[in-house]
C-alpha cells in the first residue's frame, strides 16, 4: 500500500509542478504583451475569461461581444485555458494579420474547432497548416465542386418550394424551416438526392436510436457538437470536450463512427452528376489523395452550409420583417430582376455586418512576428492565438440596419466587413452561402410581404451559430393589417 501512495503523491505533486508552471507562463506572457500596449480583459487564473463568455452565450451572444467596449486599441488581450489570445480591432491590425505580404510570414490554423465539430472531419482543410501536402489543390477541387449556377438552381428551387407551401394564418416556425432548407440544399448539392437520403443509424439526445437519412443526422450531429463544446469546462481546456465522460460525449461519438462508417461506404459508390462529391473525388484520385481525406473535405463541405447560413437567414428576416424596416420588404416585394438581387444582397450584407454568425476561426503566430501598426510596434511571439474580432471591426458602423451602406456606387465607399473571414484562409463556400441566404430571404419575401413576427418581446433575440433564439411569424391576411407602402426612399428607388 505504502509504495502505491507514495507514487501517487510523486505523480500528484509532479502535476501540481507542471500546472504551477504553466499558469507561471502565462501570466508572464500576458505582462509581456501588456508592456506592449495590448489590453487586457478580466481573466481569472486557468479560467481565463470563460466565466464572462459564458454569461454571453447564455444570453444568445457570441465570446466577441466581450471586447466590443475597450478603449482605443490596436488589440485586446483575453486567456483561453494557459493560452494567450489576442483580438485584433481595428482594420490596419487585421490586415496584417490576413496578409502574409505584408510582414512576409504568415499566420496559420489551430482552433479549438477540432475538438467540436472536428471531430467529424479531423483531415479537412480547415485545420490543416497551409504547409501541408496538398492543400492547394484540394481547395482547388473544391473550389471546382461550388458551381454557382448549380448552387442557384438548387437553391431558388426548393426555397420556391418551401415558401409556397405555408398555411396561412399559422404560426411558422422559420428556425425549423430554414434548417429544412439549408439541410435540404447542401445535401443535394454535395452528394445528390439519392445520398443525401440514404439512412444512418443515430442516437438522439435521450439516447434513443433510429435510422435517420444521413444529412439530418449530419446536421444534428454537427450542431450538437457546436453546443456541447462551448460548456464551460470544455472552452477552458478544449480536448474535454472529445473526452468520453458524459453521456452527451459518448453519444455524440457514436454518432460520429457511424457518419464516418456510412461514408466509407457510399465513397465506394459512383458520385452523382455534377456533384461537389463528383469534382472532389475525382480531382484528389487524380493526386493519390487517401480517401478518408477526400471524406473530411466533403463533410466539411456539406456542413459549412447548414448553421451558417440558416442563421444568417434568420438574422436577415428578423431584420427586414421589423415594422421600421417595411420600406426594404416593400422594394424587394415590389422588384424584380438585378434590382431585387441588388436590394436583396445589400440587406443580407447589412445582417452579416450586424450579426455575423460566428466568429472567424483560431489562428496561431508559426514564428515570432514583428507587426508596425501605423508607428506602434508589437512583437508577438510563436504560439499565441491571434484572430480578427469581426464584431469590433463590424460595430465601429454602429448598431442601425442600413442596407444602403451595401448599395452605394462609389468604390471602397462600403462598409470594412470580413464575416466569413479572409486573405487565404477565408471560407471557400462564402459565395455559396450568400446565394443560399439571398435566394431563401428573396422567395419569402416577395410571397409574403406582410409577414409579421409574432415572438418579438422574447428575450435576447441574436441569430448566431450559438443561438436558441426562435423565429415566429405568421402570414397571410391576417399578418399584413398595418403594412402599409413606406414613404420613398432615394436610395431604394434608383
Amino acid at each position: 500500500m505504502r509504495p502505491f501512495l507514495y507514487v501517487s503523491t510523486a505523480a500528484a505533486g509532479v502535476a501540481s509542478l507542471a500546472f504551477a508552471a504553466r499558469v507561471a507562463r502565462t501570466v508572464l506572457d500576458r505582462r509581456y504583451y501588456e508592456k506592449q500596449g495590448v489590453t487586457f480583459s478580466r481573466t481569472y487564473p486557468f479560467i481565463g475569461s470563460e466565466t464572462d463568455v459564458s454569461g454571453l452565450i447564455d444570453r444568445n451572444k457570441t465570446r466577441d461581444y466581450l471586447y466590443l467596449d475597450q478603449p482605443a486599441t490596436d488589440f485586446v488581450g483575453s486567456i483561453r485555458g494557459f493560452d494567450i489570445q489576442l483580438y485584433a480591432v481595428n482594420r490596419q491590425t487585421t490586415e496584417i494579420l490576413v496578409s502574409p505580404a505584408i510582414t512576409g510570414k504568415y499566420i496559420d490554423r489551430d482552433t479549438p474547432a477540432l475538438y467540436s465539430f472536428g471531430q467529424l472531419s479531423p483531415s479537412a482543410m480547415t485545420f490543416q497548416k497551409i504547409t501541408t501536402e496538398h492543400f492547394g489543390d484540394r481547395k482547388r477541387n473544391l473550389g471546382k465542386g461550388f458551381d454557382q449556377e448549380r448552387i442557384s438552381e438548387v437553391s431558388n428551387r426548393r426555397a420556391a418550394e418551401l415558401c409556397g407551401e405555408f398555411d396561412e394564418d399559422a404560426p411558422l416556425d422559420l428556425k425549423r424551416i430554414a434548417g429544412d432548407y439549408t439541410r435540404d440544399v447542401m445535401g443535394e448539392f454535395v452528394w445528390g438526392q439519392d445520398a443525401m437520403r440514404l439512412a444512418v443509424s443515430y442516437k438522439d439526445r435521450d439516447g434513443g436510436l433510429s435510422k435517420v437519412p444521413f444529412m439530418f443526422a449530419l446536421n444534428e450531429t454537427f450542431t450538437r457538437l457546436r453546443f456541447y463544446s462551448n460548456r464551460f469546462w470544455n472552452r477552458v481546456y478544449f480536448p474535454m470536450a472529445t473526452w468520453p465522460i458524459t453521456q452527451e460525449a459518448r453519444r455524440l461519438q457514436y454518432n460520429i463512427k457511424q457518419l464516418q462508417e456510412h461514408l466509407a461506404n457510399v465513397l465506394q459508390g459512383t458520385p452523382g452528376a455534377g456533384t461537389v462529391w463528383e469534382q472532389v473525388a475525382t480531382g484528389n484520385g487524380k493526386l493519390g489523395i487517401p480517401i478518408e481525406i477526400t471524406r473530411d473535405d466533403l463533410l466539411t463541405a456539406s456542413i459549412a452550409g447548414l448553421d451558417t447560413v440558416q442563421n444568417t437567414i434568420l438574422a436577415t428576416l428578423w431584420y427586414v420583417l421589423l415594422p421600421e424596416n417595411v420600406k426594404w420588404r416593400e422594394a424587394i416585394a415590389s422588384s424584380g430582376g438585378e434590382r431585387k438581387d441588388e436590394l436583396v444582397e445589400a440587406c443580407v450584407s447589412e445582417t452579416l455586418r450586424l450579426s455575423p454568425p460566428g466568429s472567424v476561426i483560431n489562428n496561431k503566430v508559426i514564428d515570432d512576428l514583428d507587426m508596425d501598426v501605423e508607428g506602434r510596434k508589437y512583437l508577438l511571439k510563436k504560439g499565441t492565438r491571434v484572430m480578427p474580432n469581426i464584431h469590433a471591426l463590424h460595430a465601429q458602423y454602429g448598431d442601425a440596419f442600413q442596407p444602403e451602406r451595401f448599395l452605394l456606387t462609389e468604390k471602397g465607399a462600403e462598409p470594412y466587413v470580413m464575416p466569413f473571414g479572409k486573405g487565404r484562409r477565408s471560407c471557400p463556400g462564402r459565395n455559396l452561402g450568400m446565394v443560399m441566404a439571398k435566394n431563401f430571404v428573396s422567395q419569402f419575401i416577395t410571397a409574403h410581404p406582410g409577414a409579421r413576427i409574432t415572438n418579438t418581446a422574447d428575450k435576447d433575440i441574436h441569430f448566431n451559430n450559438l443561438s436558441q433564439s426562435q423565429l415566429m411569424v405568421v402570414i397571410g391576411p391576417g399578418a399584413a393589417q398595418g403594412f402599409a407602402t413606406a414613404r420613398s426612399c432615394p436610395v431604394l428607388s434608383s
